[in-house]
């Protein structure tokens, strides 16, 4: 059986039920004041009426008498005061002659306290929670660097039970800030707690230096005939790992049996991970999210040989966490109908996902569910989304709520170049859901404005067939065809690629009635067609918010971003001559350089570059754009538009490397806080080198490629790359957008640093 410290870093607490009820041989959940006061009864802690001072911290000094009274040792130490004194003088600062040294002494002799480096015991200073812990536990027979370390001191109380927060199960700090209420708690369930040596409760210390008799014990609930064992707690950690905490120490138990709530005759498979005295962590089979176990536990002894014939409780399987890496991993699953997932990866995808045999799926008993090498699963990229794909059967369906596994090679590239989970397969369990693939066709037709046709579809369409004007016929009432001039897909918000907006050349008449054909289109995953479908809408435009300049920022004397209302069409907006500046109070056109539309950056922004010296620092500028400038409809603005902004003072700096990621062991991706240009410079891999340092040598090698992913993104693919070591880049140049080239980044430095180090 394999041992190991139980990490509490993600805890689901679950549904439980059982067939027995929770036993304590003193109440566990009563409030701090009770527990002061049954302490106070046991003349463990004394307070004036009613005021134990729980708020204030605690002594070194009163932690030693709280030890010799919870011992049963007081009046011991009262009649033998003069020898306990004598006793204290191990520690150098302790003074035999002040109230607390018979306590110090006392405990001196029994091994229970020990003091600093130096000797010392610094009776005045505050006890640490940890310090008092070990009193506790030296008190209970536990020696520390046999029984256990300082550093997992609060591991072992929790073990013992001195502390029932599962948090201590992996704490370390230590709390300075520890005070008599916490010292209520630890002694309060110290008293019920066994020994080592003799195997006896605490408690019955009090009982044998007549500090309380047994039928007070009895009395006060320190003594019953029998504590009846019972799960407390089933904790789930992740889709892999359970703790059942029971309510007392067990010995022993003949079986566990997991399966799922409904069906007891589909068990979850496990190994025991770690048996500790009142709590079992279970390593099983992935489990399936959402999904009710029952957990059967037989012949439970506990350690006073008393046993449970069974034990009953259940808990929820966890979902699987949203994987977060800067590795190509799966990132999410969510299913869509019966027939459909959408699969979400930690990075931009490509049509190199949609080769179906990446691809299987395994149902809950592992078994091969959907091979996408026997062609039974289609894969096609989502238009909303980047990072996704949506895999749909082929044939067959998924049974609702049944768990499946999707497993895909590691063979599989991003859009950076770089092979899913580093090379190595990745997987991740999905629950099912039910509903029937609905059908594809379009929902809704109309006049969007004077110049445009909306055409909204169920599903995402196929970009290609979608932009293609002879896919569509559109007539009057007359039957007379009118002109379809652009396409355009929705891009932004739900409707991201289930929207076409058709700009006509003229304009429709408002009310008229209008026919649209389509001739052929079918959904993204190409398998759905319309066909020669002819549907009726009458023009009811309303009016549409006009195309308009939202804001303009100005970065640095040679370099403005401009925000518009809407998407720009790519063309007008990367075209310098749909623009021109002119000073406020003057007539003289400035035109930029260079213009810069990059929607997978911000899709409403154009970057407009200028010659240095154009703009003058801090003057008001008015910029115009060019009435012949288009939306992402197709539609002219038909008049020029324009805004003011001030020119700024900051002199143009080299853009600087603000992220240097490994992507994975052979690939880094830099981030630029400024517009990089595609051109040979950037993208040759004899402009960077790589450098690390290896036996006291300096090792040099160059990328392989280098990809330009955007204007802000590189990514260098190398031959490998180890963990943890640290590696210098260096660069002999960067040119930005405009063409001008820079030794250094706008920091001061050819070089930027990074390493590549496991992730959890």
């Amino acid at each position: 059986m394999k041992r190991r410290s139980v990490p509490v870093t993600f805890l689901i607490v679950t549904l439980l039920f059982t067939f027995s009820f929770s036993s304590f041989a003193i109440p566990a959940n009563v409030s701090l004041l009770e527990k002061a006061d049954f302490l106070s009864t046991l003349k463990i802690l004394e307070g004036s009426n009613g005021d134990y001072l729980l708020n204030e911290k605690l002594s070194r000094a009163e932690a030693a008498t709280f030890a010799v009274r919870i011992l049963g040792q007081n009046l011991h130490v009262l009649l033998n005061d003069d020898s306990y004194r004598k006793a204290s003088a191990v520690f150098p600062d302790v003074n035999p002659n002040h109230w607390y040294a018979p306590y110090v002494g006392y405990c001196a002799q029994a091994g229970i306290l020990s003091g600093d480096t130096s000797g010392n015991y610094k009776p005045n200073d505050y006890i640490t929670e940890k310090s008092f812990l070990k009193i506790i536990l030296s008190i209970l027979g536990y020696e520390i660097n046999t029984d256990y370390t300082w550093n997992n001191i609060y591991k072992k109380a929790f073990e013992v039970g001195l502390v029932t927060d599962l948090s201590y199960i992996s704490k370390e700090d230590d709390n300075t800030d520890f005070r008599r209420s916490g010292a209520v708690n630890i002694m309060y369930n110290a008293l019920m707690l066994k020994e080592k040596k003799t195997g006896k409760e605490l408690f019955y210390k009090l009982i044998d230096a007549e500090v309380i008799t047994r039928a007070e014990a009895i009395k006060l609930g320190l003594i019953e005939d029998a504590v009846e064992t019972d799960i407390e707690e089933i904790v789930v950690f992740d889709q892999q790992t359970v703790s059942i905490i029971f309510n007392e120490p067990i010995k022993d138990f003949d079986s566990i049996l997991i399966y799922k709530s409904t069906d007891e005759d589909q068990e979850l498979d496990y190994d025991i991970e770690d048996f500790e005295k009142n709590y079992i962590t279970l390593k099983t089979k992935k489990q399936g999210p959402g999904v009710e176990y029952t957990i059967e536990i037989r012949g439970v002894e506990d350690t006073d040989g008393n046993v449970k014939e069974v034990l009953y409780g259940a808990f929820i399987g966890a979902s699987p966490d949203e994987v977060e890496s800067n590795f190509f991993r799966i990132n999410k699953i969510e299913p869509v109908n019966e027939k459909s997932i959408k699969v979400y990866f930690t990075h931009p995808v490509n049509l190199n996902s949609e080769n179906s045999i990446y691809y299987t799926i395994y149902d809950d008993d592992d078994d091969k569910f959907a091979e996408g090498s026997k062609d039974q699963l289609l894969v096609r990229t989502v238009v909303s989304e980047n990072n996704c794909v949506l895999l749909t059967l082929k044939t067959g369906s998924f049974t609702a709520d049944n768990v499946y596994t999707l497993v895909i090679s590691g063979d599989m590239t991003s859009a950076y170049g770089v092979r899913l989970n580093d090379g190595k397969n990745d997987e991740m369990t999905f629950k099912a859901v039910g509903g029937e693939s609905d059908y594809f066709r379009l929902e809704e037709v109309f006049a969007y404005d004077r110049e445009t046709l909306l055409l909204s579809f169920n599903k995402e369409v196929n970009p290609f067939l979608a932009q293609q004007i002879y896919n569509f016929y559109l007539t009057d009432e007359n039957n007379k065809p009118i002109k379809i001039e652009h396409i355009s897909i929705e891009s932004q918000g739900a409707n991201t690629g289930k929207v076409l907006y058709l700009n006509i050349e003229g304009k429709f008449v408002k009310n008229a009635k209008y026919y649209i054909t389509i001739n052929n289109l079918n959904d993204i995953t190409r398998q759905e067609y319309i066909t020669e479908m002819t549907y009726s809408f009458e023009a009811d435009y309303g009016s549409t918010d006009d195309f308009d300049i939202q804001d303009i920022d100005a970065i640095d004397r040679q370099t403005i971003e401009v925000y518009f209302t809407n998407i720009p069409d790519a063309d007008s907006a990367e075209d310098e001559s749909n623009y021109y500046v002119r000073p406020k109070k003057g007539t003289g056109k400035i035109y930029p350089v260079r213009a810069l539309y990059e929607p997978s950056i911000h899709p409403y922004r154009v970057v407009l570059f200028f010659n240095d010296g154009d703009l003058s620092a801090n003057r008001e500028y008015e910029l115009n754009v060019s009435y012949k400038f288009k939306d992402y409809l197709g539609n002219e603005l038909g008049e020029n538009i324009y805004d003011y902004f001030k020119a700024s003072s900051v002199a143009k700096t080299a853009p600087s490397i603000v992220g240097a990621v490994p992507i994975s062991t052979d690939a880094v991706k830099l981030d630029f806080d400024k517009e990089i240009a595609f051109n040979q410079n950037n993208l040759s891999p004899a402009n960077y080198t790589l450098e690390y340092s290896y036996n006291n040598m300096t090792i040099k090698k160059v990328p392989l490629s280098v990809l330009y992913v955007n204007a802000r993104t590189l990514v260098l693919k190398f031959d490998r790359l180890e963990y943890d070591i640290t590696y210098t880049l260096k660069f002999t140049s960067i040119v930005d957008y405009t063409g001008a080239s820079y030794k250094v980044t706008g920091e001061g430095k050819n070089f930027v640093e990074f390493r590549l180090e496991e992730e959890e």
